[in-house]
């Protein structure tokens, strides 16, 4: 016997996400974005209706709702965060073709030592992130 509060919201379960369900959610946000707050977040209700946009394209597993919408956009803003981190620091070459385009010995043991502090940009060694134009049109620099 728990002493859990039998009121309180679970914590919702983690949601195994397809491509082709994290292709529609940035979509439909990119679509939204005039719905995105200060924050870069959007309210409740624009996760909801991106939910119930995504849910046809369930093949198994948990059916998304606003929360895990809410947690996978936070994964893909911090995607988006490392690589406009990496691109601003001075020198460190950055293209939506190849990424970080790591090429001899020299880049490669720099980026070792940059990826172990910073995971997040271990995919772009060599390729760029397909969501990054979208993701630029929802933060606008400048």
């Amino acid at each position: 016997m728990g002493t859990e509060d039998p009121g309180a919201d679970p914590e919702p379960k983690r949601a195994d996400w397809t491509p082709k369900e994290v292709d529609a959610l940035v979509r439909y946000l990119h679509r939204h974005r005039a719905e995105r707050g200060d924050t870069g977040s959007f309210h409740q209700s624009t996760y909801a209706n991106a939910a119930d946009h995504i849910r046809p394209l369930l093949v198994s597993g948990k059916v998304k709702d606003h929360k895990n919408v809410s947690i996978k956009w936070g994964a893909l803003k911090q995607t988006y965060n490392a690589i406009v981190t990496y691109r601003s620091k001075l020198g460190e070459h950055w293209d939506n073709e190849r990424g970080a385009n790591i090429g001899g010995a020299l880049a490669a043991e720099s980026w070792s030592k940059y990826v172990a502090a910073n995971a997040q940009m271990k995919p772009f060694r060599n390729k760029g992130w397909e969501y990054l134009e979208f993701l630029e049109d929802i933060f606008p620099q400048g």
